[in-house]
């Protein structure tokens, strides 16, 4: 990177760090004992949106400078996950929790004729957090399915720019645990991913490295609300795309603001107030 680009960098970067500031004081005061993931992003979302438009479109800039792009992440070796993610069987009774490399153990469990629905939370979340805790329990009341959900708490948290990234190693490194569970008789028309916001692209992510190592689809990826920043001007390889399984839906209800702003085909759905 030259030097006067290296600049621009640190210009936005400053702009950034002065829009926080400017926009820090008209947050609402909220009753500490109401607070919810929901509630402050609610507060938040007219003050910090000229930071995710901004962040959006600078991204790939901010990324190279910090050495944080998934091709330098690669290239430093930064891409051994294997120990900090792992995947949650979800059972009545409480979630069973298994490194992403133990596919043998967990398909003791699952075996290789049940339907397996697999969640994938977003930025900030975890597999007992709100995404997984509001679909679970429906999908638990069907008669035989198997309802996973990847933990990636470690290193999806709270640098999103590092987070955007291993994004796209935690969604290659969830195909690689689903193509072994193909690879030993699972049909993958049975496997459904349903991801958010962040999730979402993992969730496309690994569809792709299913088709690349097994060269079948997946049966669907639910995306709800892929993430907007950092995900606008990327390849499809780093995102969500419609040939990621044989069906794919989106459902948008924050596009332009913290959602992808553009619709992913072949289903995509924008929902407003």
């Amino acid at each position: 990177m030259s030097g006067w680009q290296r600049q621009r960098v640190i210009l936005s970067l400053h702009r950034l760090i002065l829009l926080g500031g400017v926009y820090a004081p008209i947050v609402p005061y909220k009753d500490s004992s109401k607070f919810s993931l929901g509630s402050i992003m609610e507060a938040a979302l007219p003050a910090i949106h000229p930071i995710v438009a901004a962040g959006s479109n600078r991204c790939e800039a901010f990324k190279s400078f910090f050495g944080l792009t998934y091709e330098q992440m690669q290239e430093k070796n930064f891409t051994s996950f294997r120990d900090s993610l792992n995947i949650d069987h979800i059972t009545k009774n409480g979630n069973i929790k298994y490194n992403i490399t133990a596919h043998k153990r967990l398909e003791r469990f699952v075996g290789t004729s049940r339907d397996i629905v697999v969640l994938v939370h977003g930025f900030l979340e975890s597999s007992d957090g709100v995404m997984v805790n509001g679909l679970a329990p429906a999908l638990l009341k069907q008669p035989g399915l198997v309802v996973l959900a990847l933990d990636g708490r470690k290193l999806i948290n709270l640098e999103y720019f590092r987070s955007s990234t291993y994004a796209r190693f935690m969604g290659e490194n969830l195909g690689t645990f689903l193509s072994e569970l193909i690879k030993d008789g699972h049909n993958p028309s049975k496997i459904t991913l349903i991801g958010h916001s962040l999730g979402a692209h993992i969730a496309g992510i690994a569809g792709k490295r299913v088709h690349e190592v097994t060269g079948k689809l997946l049966s669907r990826i639910a995306g709800l609300d892929p993430a907007g920043p950092c995900f606008s001007n990327v390849s499809l390889a780093g995102r969500l795309d419609p040939g990621d399984a044989e069906y794919v839906d989106v459902i948008h209800t924050n596009g332009g603001m913290l959602g992808l702003l553009e619709p992913v085909k072949r289903t995509s759905t924008q929902l407003e107030e």
